[in-house]
């Protein structure tokens, strides 16, 4: 046993007050011996007894009543369950080092937070103790490559790395976690999940949904101790930039680019005259204002034309909130001379509008049937009839596009090795396509360059409606400016008849049909891509090509297809920069600079066939600057948008959460220690000392009425 306030242990020396009370009024007696006292000898003798016994019991009374209070608030714990090997900890700390965790609080942000109690929970581990830290922000990883018993050193380490920034996959982090603790060298196995619980990283959990890793980790023998440690955060006012789409992911000099900005309070007040600012190549630009209700958003645009071929950057910036690390949107715009693209029509015809390419090479190339154009189409178009279609008609182009092709022929394999080499290829369906051909060859059960096989043709009934296109929240990069009807109406398309695809792995859809079918899906061949379309290019099966939307859908796809081998407009923080290269570019350096200036040194690296140039996961937004002799290239990189909605959850749903999965759940670093007390040295015993002193209290009053009576 041992005590945690071992200096009051000193108050049980208030014993010898009642033992020195009694030494000092013990009576003298004085003997008078009388007549007929020989008469009462013997009742005497038996009185005296019997009041020296209670006179005894309550001197000990007296005594016990200082000491047990003495021991009582000493606060005694067990100490037994150290001779079964419960000293030394093996301890995993999922320490969540997302966004939000930075978010300003009154008592600093909860990362701040996080690692001071971190640095007290390590001092109070025992000796030989070791540690791990696994940080949950973004792609979970591990702070140390092996746990430590030199517990000084993770404050340092944590203190030295940067914050991700990302949602946190909560069953991932988990399982990282769940490994690192498997590989534990003490019985004493714990789990401390620190986080302040973003609602919109665990809403789900909250819901119901399994863990399967935090299942799988207390099935482990012996069985880990789990604790939620929740960190409030007071900030419940943030603006946020959601997204801001481009209308086009590559343009020609003096090509306007438009931006849609889409601008969102999570605050439960209005926000009134918010600047917003548009920079171009980091100069600031002009300034709009907006005003956002409570929980609303606000959208506004801006357009900007580049005087200059090469990677320009363009970004949003507000200003007003306390929180403004998600103030800002960054996007890489690529200005282009041209992009070449081959269009193969598989049923020419010499009548306007006629061909099945000819409402694709309007859309591509507008200005250049436009009469005085000062603008000049990005797109360079050469188009030729299926059936004159040769190898060489490959060479110097970025994007072919086949229109109701009946069959490729003998030029099938250089068309292949075309695609696999960082070309992107678009086949629409027509009535004039050899759907057993589609199959048999251009699939080739998976290996062919199709990206899935052919059902069949649907038609719509005469007396039922038309299909339209599914309305749904487009992710694809090549249809994300469409979740604005002001981008254009989708579903104003109708179609009649269209190729019914079957599943297949590694197919994506870009579009669906509101029958439950694709309408563009997407595959991947080693550096390039492939798109199906199920209708056609023309208004034969449907209207989609009289829709206008149809030449900025038809534009982005072909611009996207044309540069997914380089670079996007952005990406995420949390996932690292990686670019499919040619296996040629092996062993070539090159240097990746933040927005601060700091330099990593990046090296290509063999990948089967193919070569890779892959960084460390990005810590934070802005513009990055990838260098490579002369060649410089933009990148940028955005905060996830959920994660500018700070609401965590309540602390009775993160208590439920704990409870479900048998875990225990703190939200101060007192509760922590407490609940760490117990189950390093067991139960406190202040209670049954407690207990016992109010008996010893009640023993005295009574023994000291029964004595008055005599």
């Amino acid at each position: 046993m041992t005590f945690l306030n071992t200096i009051l242990l000193w108050g049980a020396a208030a014993f010898l007050i009642p033992l020195l009370i009694h030494l000092l009024n013990k009576r003298k007696v004085v003997t008078v011996r009388w007549g007929a006292m020989h008469l009462l000898q013997e009742v005497i003798r038996q009185r005296k007894r019997k009041w020296k016994v209670e006179q005894w019991l309550l001197l000990a009374a007296r005594i016990a009543i200082p000491i047990v209070m003495a021991l009582c608030l000493a606060r005694p714990v067990l100490t037994a369950l150290r001779a079964f090997g419960l000293g030394k900890t093996s301890l995993v700390m999922l320490l969540d080092d997302s966004f939000s965790m930075r978010a300003p609080s009154a008592g600093g942000s909860p990362a701040d937070r996080a690692r001071q109690d971190l640095a007290q929970m390590l001092e109070a581990q025992p000796k030989g103790s070791d540690v791990q830290v696994v940080l949950a922000g973004g792609d979970a990883r591990r702070l140390l490559d092996q746990p430590t018993t030199a517990l000084d050193v993770i404050p340092r380490q944590l203190a030295e790395m940067p914050a991700q920034a990302g949602p946190v996959k909560v069953n991932d982090a988990v399982q990282t976690a769940a490994a690192a603790l498997s590989k534990a060298s003490n019985g004493a196995r714990e789990l401390a999940i620190v986080s302040d619980f973003q609602a919109s990283d665990w809403q789900g959990v909250a819901d119901g949904a399994a863990l399967p890793a935090l299942e799988a980790l207390l099935k482990q023998e012996p069985k880990p101790q789990v604790t939620f440690y929740r960190l409030a955060s007071d900030l419940t006012e943030n603006l946020s930039i959601a997204s801001a789409d481009l209308s086009a992911l590559v343009v020609a000099e003096k090509q306007p680019v438009g931006l849609r900005v889409r601008i969102q309070n999570h605050g439960k007040r209005p926000w009134q005259d918010v600047a917003v600012h548009l920079e171009a190549d980091g100069a600031r630009l002009r300034t709009s204002r907006v005003s956002l209700p409570p929980e609303g958003e606000s959208v506004i645009a801006f357009t900007h034309a580049f005087d200059t071929v090469g990677d320009h950057s363009l970004a949003v910036r507000i200003e007003g909130d306390s929180f403004p690390d998600d103030n800002a949107f960054y996007s890489v715009i690529q200005v282009r001379n041209q992009l070449n693209v081959l269009l193969v029509d598989g049923d020419p015809s010499d009548e306007p509008l006629g061909g099945a390419a000819d409402f694709l090479e309007l859309a591509l190339t507008p200005y250049q049937a436009a009469e005085n154009a000062t603008l000049k189409d990005l797109i360079r178009i050469t188009k030729i009839d299926a059936r004159r279609f040769r190898d060489d008609d490959l060479k110097g182009k970025e994007v072919v596009v086949l229109a109701d092709v009946e069959r490729i022929r003998s030029n099938l394999s250089a068309l292949e090795k075309f695609v696999k080499a960082g070309g992107g290829l678009i086949v629409f369906a027509g009535p004039h396509s050899d759907v057993d051909w589609y199959n048999r060859d251009f699939f080739r059960k998976g290996e062919g360059l199709f990206p899935t096989s052919v059902k069949g043709l649907q038609r719509s009934a005469s007396s039922a409606a038309p299909a339209r296109i599914l309305q749904q929240r487009l992710t694809h990069p090549a249809t994300i400016y469409f979740n604005d009807a002001r981008g254009g109406r989708l579903q104003e398309a109708e179609f009649q008849s269209w190729w019914e695809f079957e599943a297949s792995a590694g197919a994506k859809p870009i579009l669906q049909l509101d029958r439950g079918m694709p309408l563009f899906i997407e595959k991947a061949h080693e550096r390039g891509r492939v798109i199906a379309a199920a209708t056609t290019a023309d208004a034969e099966w449907s209207n989609l090509p009289l829709q206008p939307f149809f030449v900025p859908l038809m534009q982005r796809l072909v611009t996207y297809l044309a540069t997914q081998s380089t670079l996007s407009a952005w990406d995420r923080v949390g996932e690292p920069l990686r670019v499919v290269m040619g296996r040629e570019r092996v062993g070539v350096e090159y240097t990746l600079r933040d927005p601060t200036g700091q330099a990593e040194a990046l090296k290509v690296r063999p990948d089967a066939d193919k070569a890779i140039l892959e960084s460390k996961p990005i810590a934070a937004p802005g513009i990055y600057k990838l260098t490579q002799g002369t060649e410089t290239r933009l990148l940028a990189y955005n905060l996830d948008p959920d994660e500018s909605n700070l609401a965590p959850l309540p602390a009775d749903k993160v208590q439920a959460i704990a409870e479900r999965h048998q875990a225990s759940f703190v939200d101060s670093l007192d509760s922590w220690q407490k609940l760490d007390r117990t189950r390093r040295h067991g139960s406190e015993l202040w209670q049954p000392f407690l207990m016992a002193l109010l008996g010893l209290l009640f023993l005295e009053v009574l023994l000291q009425q029964r004595i008055a009576k005599g």
